[in-house]
């Protein structure tokens, strides 16, 4: 074999080989190239369309066509944006996916793909190069490649520029510029409202008045009614006979044995057009009733277990001394500490410890003199009246010295013993528990006495005097001397009662009928007060001085408001017989009122400091005796809610 035809030979096996190898290849040549590319712009496209625009195929269902010619199916999309909301709910990885519209499909990019957007937005290289041959720099501007210098004009502040900033900064203080304006907010609306044409118009329209109603048929308009319904001729006659607007009925009742017998109305034309009148006629105007009882027209009462405390029940009663030697109960006083409970009976004065109710005192009344009355001031002492005058004590045992007792004294050694004189003051001491500071003698009884809160000054109400001019005295303990602030008194003035005010210098003067406040700086009357009462019996005060009430023997208590007039504010009437005591609380809304009939009442009184409120006084709690005796005199303790009774017979009751 020569060589021309080895080399033939060799050629035909080279050409078997190679068609070896290119079976094992694959098919498609050009997708393997773009498998093993990694260059963006080599990507695999799925539709061969060429630069025909993607919006030919927008309302088809394929998006363009293969490399084989088959069409490429459109994927289903979310419909709606609550169908996305819920796909992203679900997919936490939602924020990678990224839509391909070329190739109709979504991807997900990687985290290196994630690194390479970031720094391809922060002006980076896509892919980080070595350290050795390449660095990052962000500020490119000091690498100039001019070899000049900057000018110094360059580092010196602009003059245009602060023309220009000053003109800026004077736009914005003039309000011309207005900086970071509010942005106009969408008002939102409600998707769900129905808002129809009958509910725009009926903010404009009036109200809707429904029509009046027809009145229903009875028995009478049946096709059957009963017999007695029935006309006779006599009745036919006579009904034909009235005026249609005088008859009872507007036909005449007839019977049909089935209903389809029942022929058409004449009368259905002129029915029809008077019921149209009706409506026509009837009036347009919606009277609006007001569905309330009378009871929502009453102030709302609060109960009497919020407005606690106040006395509720008898707690004890204290020791009694011989009845038979004392006598009767007069007054009963407690101390301003609350310690002493002084009882005034007509021949002796008790005093009692109110934490043990043990007597640590009593005075005994010598020859035919009686005691008719006792107070205590702030500063420990204690008036008590008796026949011709009255005395006052020291209720502290470890008696103590008082000023004006002292100067009191001093001053009564300065008045000439031959001096006609009807008062006279004896300073004299004794050795008693309760020591005596002095006596005042006078040529009549006192009553009622009061303490001024200074404790110096004494106001004695006598109304049976024969001097009607003596019959309101003020003591001044610190002079040694009595005085007669009124000197004019009418003969038909008669006095019962007379209270200083707790913190003005004035004088409550309390007569039969009337009440007058008196100014003891002015030196005049400031005030008269009605009460309408047949006989007044006893007056008390606020503490704040705004307010009084006022007692009778008609079973009466009268609440006066001195801001607001003349006349009684209140009446309350719910004792039967005479009001004995009427007192006020020094701490508590508190006042009570006692009774011949056995009975002190309890009451609830707020006053407030707006002068546009009336005060508010409800009942609380009534308080009976045992036996329905009396009550004579009743006290409140200074700083609980206890409250001290003392009965006809000499009982002396604490309730709380």
């Amino acid at each position: 074999m020569n060589q021309n035809n080895t080399i033939n030979i060799r050629a035909i096996r080279n050409k078997k080989s190679i068609k070896k190898d290119l079976s094992l290849q694959p098919k498609n040549i050009h997708d393997q190239f773009y498998q093993e590319s990694d260059d963006s712009e080599d990507e695999k496209i799925l539709s061969k369309i060429g630069r025909l625009q993607t919006k030919k195929y927008k309302d088809k269902d394929f998006i363009g066509y293969d490399e084989n010619l088959n069409k490429i199916q459109k994927k289903k999309q979310f419909q709606d944006t609550i169908d996305e909301f819920i796909n992203k709910a679900e997919n936490k990885d939602w924020w990678r996916v990224v839509r391909d519209e070329l190739n109709n499909q979504d991807v997900v990019l990687s985290d290196k793909q994630l690194q390479m957007l970031d720094r391809i937005r922060t002006g980076k290289t896509a892919i980080k190069l070595a350290d050795d041959y390449y660095f990052e720099h962000e500020d490119f501007n000091q690498f100039d490649l001019l070899s000049s210098y900057n000018p110094k004009r360059r580092f010196l502040p602009s003059k245009w520029e602060r023309i220009k900033i000053n003109k800026l900064v004077q736009g914005i203080k003039l309000g011309r510029i207005v900086l970071n304006p509010p942005q106009k907010v969408e008002k939102m609306f409600d998707m769900w409202e129905n808002v129809a044409e009958d509910q725009v118009l009926s903010k404009y329209l009036p109200a809707r008045i429904p029509a009046a109603k027809a009145p229903l048929p009875s028995n009478v308009a049946s096709y059957n009614p009963p017999e007695e319904y029935l006309f006779t001729e006599q009745e036919k006659q006579q009904w034909l006979q009235t005026d249609p607007e005088d008859r009872d009925i507007p036909f005449i009742p007839q019977k049909f044995k089935h209903l389809r017998n029942v022929p058409s109305s004449e009368q259905l034309t002129k029915d029809l057009f008077n019921r149209c009148l009706d409506l026509y006629l009837a009036p347009r105007i919606r009277r609006k009733k007001l569905m309330m009882k009378s009871t929502d027209f009453l102030p709302e009462i609060p109960k009497p277990e919020e407005l606690k405390p106040f006395p509720t029940k008898l707690n004890f009663e204290f020791g009694q001394i011989d009845t038979t030697k004392s006598g009767q109960v007069k007054q009963i006083s407690i101390s301003q500490d609350g310690q002493l409970l002084g009882v005034c009976y007509e021949f002796a004065i008790a005093f009692f410890d109110t934490k043990t109710t043990k007597c640590l005192y009593t005075k005994w009344q010598s020859d035919d003199k009686q005691f008719l009355g006792l107070d205590f001031s702030q500063s420990g002492l204690i008036c008590i009246l008796q026949s011709n005058g009255f005395i006052i004590l020291n209720s502290y045992i470890d008696k103590r010295q008082h000023p004006n007792v002292e100067d009191g004294e001093k001053a009564n050694k300065q008045i000439p013993k031959n001096s006609n004189n009807v008062f006279e003051w004896n300073f004299e001491l004794d050795d008693n528990v309760f020591q005596q500071l002095l006596e005042v003698k006078m040529p009549y009884d006192p009553l009622y006495v009061q303490f001024h809160s200074k404790s110096d000054y004494i106001v004695s109400t006598q109304p049976h005097t024969h001097v009607k001019s003596h019959c309101i005295l003020v003591h001044s303990i610190s002079k040694s001397s009595t005085s007669i602030p009124f000197q004019n008194m009418k003969a038909s003035t008669e006095v019962q009662q007379t209270i200083f005010h707790p913190t003005k210098p004035e004088l409550y003067i309390m007569t039969n009928k009337n009440i007058f406040i008196y100014s003891l700086t002015k030196q005049s009357l400031m005030k008269k007060l009605l009460a309408g009462n047949q006989q007044n019996s006893t007056i008390a005060i606020h503490p704040y001085g705004d307010n009084l009430i006022v007692g009778s023997n008609d079973q009466k208590v009268c609440w006066f408001d001195l801001d607001m007039g003349k006349t009684p504010f209140k009446k309350m009437s719910y004792h039967k017989n005479g009001v004995r005591r009427v007192i006020f609380h020094k701490t508590y809304p508190l006042f009570a009122s006692c009774s011949d009939d056995g009975t002190i009442n309890i009451f609830h009184c707020r006053i407030s400091t707006d002068l546009n409120q009336a005060p508010v006084i409800l009942p609380l709690k009534v308080l009976k005796q045992k036996k329905k005796e009396s009550v004579m005199d009743v006290a409140f303790h200074p700083t609980q809610p206890w409250i001290y009774s003392a009965s006809k017979e000499g009982v002396v009751s604490l309730w709380t």
